[in-house]
């Protein structure tokens, strides 16, 4: 998914309103639980309680109109600015609004809109040769903004999943979902030359002589050769290794100043300006084509991104109908605010949405690579003892309660594929401080000799702020453990501290040794692969271009892994999901949290705002606005 949401800052909410919460089963797989999805129609159920789903949609009067500016504000700025890199929720929902990938979410409200559906392919892909061979015709008339405009070719988006995995710091985190089995693919990523990472000539070079052996092209079609088949690649193909990538973005390396201040445009969008951790202006794409395009409507005009808010003050604002902020760019509600939002929900006004995110988020990151402590985080004991050290429900209550964020206990959330698999009651690290104490000692850490750990967080998130300064407390309660604080900001915590490329990273020297992330599917349901992939396997460390953060590694947890991918039905890959999920926790890998629920809102004058699960957001793609004030 998106990514979705992939790596989104999570904030803190506190519900003083009883919700009862449905959650939403995203995959027509039968192995995937059918709870219900929220009644779709944008009001309260009339009982007095409120269903994660679709309530935010707000359609007004009259029919849909064009024109307007939509005014977003947020408190951080997209990862990278490119065109094939997006692994982070709000670089996706700029993608969203700019370009075109195979593969894309319909925004419409309901158990549609987690199924991926044609964007600049024509359909879907058509699979031959038992699964192994996957073809994909781009439609024709889309176009890039170029001087002059020119069409979007098919080797344009094979262009964008070569440079997808780049060796320079800007580079695709998700590859890792896919790399292994599109043949040819891991060869050509790991064939890079040592130029290519601070050159954009050897890039260029590279690219031009270079080709991926199981993919070809022949017109305006694609042909994938499979190392196995994959019934979840339509999935992956919604990411941004798929987006459609210009020859122009050989010009300069990702990511730099060279690509976003020349970016073109297929979308119905096109930027005209970018002051980076600041500000971004979007227009209405003069070459766009709504005939061309089933996924979005772009009533809207321009879109202005103000990057320089704080949560409180947008969550003071964005009610009272002022023309400077429409919807939120990347802040989620603050505690203050959830009473009123469930009440807005619950009353049936159209204005806020409570969606599911089929996340764990968030989640406590073991740096198993620390030199800290004579590299203590390595042995699995001692990062039982630190799962055992914490109590769950104590830093729900931080975040708001369990009924916005009910709690889980290991790797995949309810509705993942998989995640039946694992017993219901399953709770291997239930809060026992004694014990942890006790291996502890075992271990050399007592009072006299704690162990040093280095937490970091995010300062200008409440939730992050809040969650870590929770859990330095319960573990410095224990009096063998003495954690420190390590600051740092939203747009910095992944770029700078987390998503490294280089070596040696700030988890290998020891920056920090514990952190939370967020994570989310790439893709719905079937979607399991995009959990352990990037998070629990070698091929998600960091310098592979995944986002494995704490350099985990178990040869148990791997080999599950690769008898779950080599099913040959979803099914049967399930089982080994549901046992590589408890073999990932028997090691604790990391401490779940919680599958947290989305809370969001819009102002009265924007119209159409379908929540949009990938980017825990409402869609600015489809949204339609009347006067302020008119509402």
């Amino acid at each position: 998914m998106v990514r979705h949401f992939r790596l989104q800052a999570f904030s803190a909410v506190a519900g003083a309103v009883a919700v009862t919460v449905l959650a939403a089963a995203c995959s027509s797989s039968p192995s995937t639980s059918s709870s219900g999805t929220g009644n779709g129609s944008g009001n309260g159920n009339g009982s007095g309680a409120v269903t994660a789903g679709w309530q935010g949609l707000n359609p007004g009067t009259g029919a849909p109109k064009s024109g307007g500016t939509l005014n977003m504000i947020g408190v951080s700025d997209v990862e990278f600015m490119d065109y094939d890199t997006a692994y982070y929720t709000t670089d996706s929902l700029f993608d969203r609004m700019t370009l075109r990938s195979l593969y894309n979410w319909p925004a419409v409200a309901g158990p549609a809109n987690l199924q991926p559906a044609p964007d600049l392919a024509t359909a879907l892909p058509t699979v031959s040769n038992g699964g192994k061979t996957v073809q994909v015709t781009i439609r024709d008339g889309v176009m890039w903004d170029s001087t002059p405009p020119r069409a979007v070719t098919a080797e344009d988006v094979v262009r964008g999943i070569k440079r997808a995995c780049n060796p320079s710091p800007t580079a695709f985190g998700g590859m890792a979902d896919f790399e292994a089995t599109i043949k040819g693919l891991t060869e050509f990523c790991t064939g890079w030359p040592k130029a290519a990472a601070t050159s954009a000539a050897a890039q260029k070079t590279y690219l031009d002589t270079h080709n991926v052996s199981g993919i070809t092209v022949s017109g305006n079609t694609i042909t994938f050769q499979l190392t196995q088949p994959a019934a979840w690649l339509t999935g992956a193909m919604t990411m941004g290794p798929f987006f459609a990538t210009p020859i122009e973005a050989e010009s300069a390396l990702p990511g730099t100043p060279g690509i976003y201040n020349n970016m073109l445009a297929n979308g119905p969008y096109k930027m005209t300006a970018y002051t980076p951790k600041k500000s971004i202006t979007l227009v209405r794409n003069p070459v766009w084509k709504a005939s061309t395009d089933p996924i979005r409507k772009a009533y809207v005009d321009a879109v202005n991104i103000d990057e320089t808010g704080s949560q409180t003050t947008i969550y003071q604002e964005i009610g009272t109908g002022t023309p400077s902020l429409g919807m939120t760019w990347d802040s989620r509600p603050p505690p203050s605010v959830t009473s009123k939002l469930l009440g807005l929900i619950k009353s049936g006004s159209g204005l806020a949405n409570l969606g599911a995110t089929y996340s764990s988020n968030p989640y406590l990151v073991f740096n198993t690579v620390s030199p800290n402590n004579g590299g203590a985080l390595k042995q699995a004991t001692v990062r039982q003892a630190l799962s055992y050290a914490i109590d769950r429900a104590q830093i729900l209550k931080t975040l708001g309660g369990a009924i916005i964020n009910p709690p889980i206990t290991h790797v995949l959330p309810t509705g993942i594929d998989g995640s039946q698999g694992v017993p219901a009651d399953y709770n291997p690290y239930p809060y026992t401080p004694d014990k942890a104490k006790s291996m502890l000692s075992s271990a050399g850490f007592t009072s006299t000799s704690p162990l040093a750990l280095k937490l970091l967080y995010r300062s200008d998130s409440q939730g992050s702020t809040k969650s870590a300064l929770n859990v330095s407390s319960q573990l410095n309660a224990l009096g063998s453990v003495k954690v420190t604080l390590v600051a740092t900001n939203q747009s910095d915590f992944y770029g700078k501290y987390l998503y490294v490329t280089s070596s040696p990273s700030p988890a290998q020297q020891g920056t920090w040794d514990l952190t939370m992330a967020g994570w989310g599917p790439d893709w719905y349901g079937n979607s399991a692969v995009s959990f352990f992939n990037p998070l629990f396997t070698p091929g998600g460390f960091p310098a592979a271009g995944g986002s494995n953060f704490g350099y985990f590694s178990d040869p148990t947890v791997n080999n599950l892994v690769k008898q779950a991918l080599a099913q040959p039905t979803e099914a049967e890959a399930d089982g080994f999901w549901a046992k590589a999920d408890m073999a990932v926790m028997n090691a604790a890998a990391f401490y779940p949290i919680t599958q947290e629920l989305a809370l969001a809102e819009h102002a009265p004058y924007v119209h159409n705002a379908v929540y949009m699960t990938q980017y825990q957001q409402f869609d600015p793609t489809n949204v339609w606005l009347s006067t302020p004030g008119s509402s």
